[in-house]
């Protein structure tokens, strides 16, 4: 474990991560980064990766190395983009990514088929793209307070999810779907 939050860094030095191997927890919250070392993707059995409250404004490619990575927290920085690589986080299962600048989401989050909680709400997403259907194990979904003005017919189709909030867009009508997921149980927010 490596705790390294709350101390007004604005940079990790390269050689950090080489000999950290290891290493199952990084937490570098609530400091003034504005990147992370590409060589993050050396950290091959981290598991979780804590890294909100800074200034980031892209994450590295390198970060598709964690193969083993389950959660990734990286709300309240400054993301524009995330890097296609994430579809190598096969084992994800959390990706927290709130109060970013995320205009538009790559295809290839489709393939996180563990992920059970995502959470967008607070960017600047126009529209979700079509591979999000292909989350079978999301549990939890939360896009409030983009600028999507419409859902997709296929993101009725979630069989495990228990929550989506959708709440504070300019969706312009209530697909039928909505009313399908709250009949099996699932809490929608509208």
């Amino acid at each position: 474990f490596l705790y390294l939050s709350n101390n007004c860094l604005t940079a990790l030095p390269e050689s950090l991560f080489e000999n950290l191997g290891n290493l199952r927890y990084l937490n570098v919250t609530d400091n003034r980064l504005t990147e992370l070392p590409e060589n993050i993707g050396k950290l091959t059995s981290l598991k979780e990766l804590r890294i909100y409250h800074n200034q980031l404004s892209r994450l590295p490619e390198s970060l598709g190395k964690l193969a083993n990575l389950r959660e990734l927290l990286a709300m309240d920085n400054a993301l524009e983009a995330l890097p296609e690589s994430i579809e190598n986080l096969q084992g994800l299962r959390e990706l927290r990514l709130f109060q970013n600048r995320l205009t538009v989401l790559p295809e290839s989050l489709g393939k996180l088929a563990n992920l059970k909680v995502l959470d967008l709400r607070n960017n600047h997403l126009m529209a979700l793209p079509d591979a999000l259907r292909n989350l079978r194990s999301l549990t939890f979904l939360d896009v409030r307070a983009n600028r999507l003005v419409s859902l997709r017919e296929g993101f009725g189709e979630f069989p495990n999810l228990e929550k989506l909030d959708v709440r504070w867009n300019k969706i312009c009508a209530d697909p039928g779907w909505i009313q399908q997921l709250e009949e099996r149980g699932c809490s929608v927010y509208v």
